[in-house]
């Protein structure tokens, strides 16, 4: 099986323009993320499915950190997709849109909430593709990069987490 990261620099190929300082979604995460392995989901409703309206509810309401990357689940047909999840103010994963068991791991931007609610991309994906097909990668980063404020405080795991 591929790991996360031979799978996102695989998606390197979807270049969505070459001029760009980040070409592609997964060459932002490359450069910029932060790995981290699965964690048991701290309770409350899920929204399976869901992930990025999911995740953006559960850091308002808890105030964890919105993550946005790639996981990789364990089921091979399903492989790695652009997703959404937290960070628990202890840097664990709290994932309100995956079972426990699904995700081999995470691999992701953790921003903060200024620079998460400047987008205006309200419930959708703020740095990439929404589950609302007219919600475009966030062009400005991918053009330019991320901006000093995007970041949240360092949460990271060893780069890249190694998977079991």
């Amino acid at each position: 099986m591929q790991t996360l990261q031979a799978r996102l620099t695989a998606q390197r190929a979807l270049v969505l323009n070459s001029s760009w300082k980040y070409p592609s979604f997964a060459d932002l995460v490359l450069a910029h993320g932060s790995w981290y392995p699965p964690a048991p989901w701290p309770g409350g409703p899920q929204q399976l499915g869901r992930c990025f309206a999911a995740a953006h509810a559960w850091a308002d309401a808890e105030g964890w950190i919105y993550c946005e990357g790639y996981v990789l689940y364990m089921d091979p047909l399903i492989g790695a997709v652009e997703h959404a999840w937290c960070l628990t103010p202890s840097g664990r994963v709290a994932d309100p849109a995956a079972l426990d068991g699904e995700v081999r791991v995470y691999a992701g931007l953790p921003l903060t909430d200024a620079f998460r609610r400047a987008q205006g991309r309200g419930a959708e994906a703020v740095l990439t593709f929404g589950h609302d097909l007219r919600v475009q990668p966030n062009a400005a980063v991918l053009r330019a990069g991320l901006p000093p404020d995007a970041l949240a405080p360092d949460h990271t795991h060893s780069h890249p987490y190694e998977e079991e």
